[in-house]
């Protein structure tokens, strides 16, 4: 969860728009922390939009964590401008969904297919046991981690299951619909499990398992007894694993348990990878989901493999500008309306000087830099501060330095409340 309701925030980019509302990546002025912000405009959006992003923030609410579904960071209200928003913060991906991250949409290699379909699966398996159906099961809706590993997103559509067996409205996007669903019989885990079977199609072929021929789709869909074309590269047993998500009648369609018993998944199923997601401008940090289990030891390769492509983004002659006109800084609502104020403990910021010199006698134009990091700890009174107690951040972010310029010169000065870090060829 974020720190605390009264938490400030910088809205980023817009990393996605739909008939829900619009996604966008978000910094913390707290604690650094990067996550994704799904927001809808309270005086402008459709009475279905709030509605969809209240049931996601009730349902995330209500679900219990686990390693293959983006986690739930919490929901709040803010103010930008004169606009006021209703948001929910989750941890960010910035892979992407499974669609965007592969060249041409799809998965051509089966084992990765495999390692994808065996994270929903479990993801889907968890949904289900914890009394909801998904209900828009489909490639954009699965987002890639940072260790290759997926994650379900997106419940807007999710729903607790009901026993009856009502008519329904269907909910959902069509294409990826069960029969039963389309013919407002029912919606339940098996027509989850049908949804995966068309978006594992999708995933490997790059298209939707049915063409798009408007009222005639949803017809052949609920009323034929055409299945989707299995694609023919794909393996016999992940085509009989398609063929048990796949039945038309719903109560002969494998549940997940069974699902991930399938030869298709029992050999990739078992293993537990560490899950990632960028957290910080300075460090990756492990998000890990605290299951009942022992929590995995989480290496350290990949988040110093990411810290270093951050850096080197970073070390540009514009850095990061807070004051830019291209940032929006935000304040939960709360904290307005209460008249508290605002410290930002332990934040670091880094700004970057370079040295554009073009006289031929200066021996560092072009080629000497100023990492200006200031810290402000805030401790508690009595405490001194002390600059020999440098910041974790700090630490790698100086061993990554000299990792990626090993011909530098680096000379790090303190004082009590700023750290300077120069370095020159």
């Amino acid at each position: 969860m974020l720190s605390s309701p009264s938490s400030s925030w910088v809205r980023g980019a817009c990393i996605g728009r739909g008939c829900f509302g619009a996604v966008s990546t978000a910094i913390s002025k707290t604690n650094g922390e990067v996550f994704a912000v799904k927001s809808v405009d309270l005086a402008t959006s459709l009475p279905t939009q709030s509605e969809s992003l209240e049931n996601e923030i009730s349902v995330f609410r209500s679900l219990k964590p686990h390693p293959y579904i983006v986690k739930f960071l919490g929901d709040g209200v803010s103010k930008e401008g004169t606009t006021t928003f209703r948001n929910l913060y989750l941890e960010y991906l910035p892979n992407g969904d499974v669609v965007s991250h592969r060249a041409g949409g799809k998965i051509e290699d089966e084992t990765l297919l495999q390692r994808y379909t065996a994270c929903l699966v479990s993801a889907l398996g968890h949904v289900h046991s914890q009394g909801f159906v998904h209900c828009d099961v489909k490639a954009r809706n699965i987002l890639v981690s940072q260790s290759s590993m997926v994650k379900l997103a997106d419940f807007g559509s999710a729903f607790r299951i009901h026993t009856p067996r009502a008519l329904i409205t269907p909910r959902g996007s069509p294409l990826w619909m069960a029969p039963e669903v389309i013919r407002r019989e029912y919606q339940g885990p098996e027509s989850d499990v049908w949804s995966l079977g068309c978006t594992i199609i999708e995933m490997f072929t790059g298209k939707p398992a049915w063409e798009d021929h408007g009222i005639d789709s949803l017809s052949r869909i609920s009323f034929s007894d055409e299945l989707p074309v299995f694609p023919s590269k794909l393996s016999e047993i992940g085509r009989d694993f398609l063929e048990k998500c796949l039945k038309r009648d719903p109560n002969q369609r494998w549940s997940c348990d069974q699902l991930l018993q399938h030869p298709f998944l029992s050999q990739c199923h078992n293993s537990s990878p560490t899950e990632s997601s960028p957290r910080c401008v300075l460090d990756w940090v492990n998000s890990g989901f605290d299951l009942e289990e022992e929590e995995e030891e989480v290496g350290r390769s990949e988040f110093e493999d990411a810290a270093k492509a951050i850096i080197c983004n970073l070390a540009t002659t514009g850095g990061v500008i807070w004051e830019s006109d291209g940032w929006v800084e935000v304040r939960c609502h709360a904290s307005e309306e209460e008249g508290t104020t605002m410290e930002y403990s332990g934040s670091t910021r880094v700004e970057s000087e370079y040295n554009t010199s073009s006289d031929p006698n200066d021996d560092v134009a072009g080629d000497s830099a100023i990492i200006d990091v200031s810290m402000s700890q805030n401790l508690p009174p009595g405490n001194g501060g002390s600059a020999a107690a440098l910041p974790y951040e700090f630490v790698v972010v100086l061993h990554l330095l000299m990792e990626i310029m090993p011909q530098v010169l680096f000379v790090c000065t303190c004082d009590s409340d700023r750290t300077k870090l120069c370095f020159t060829r």
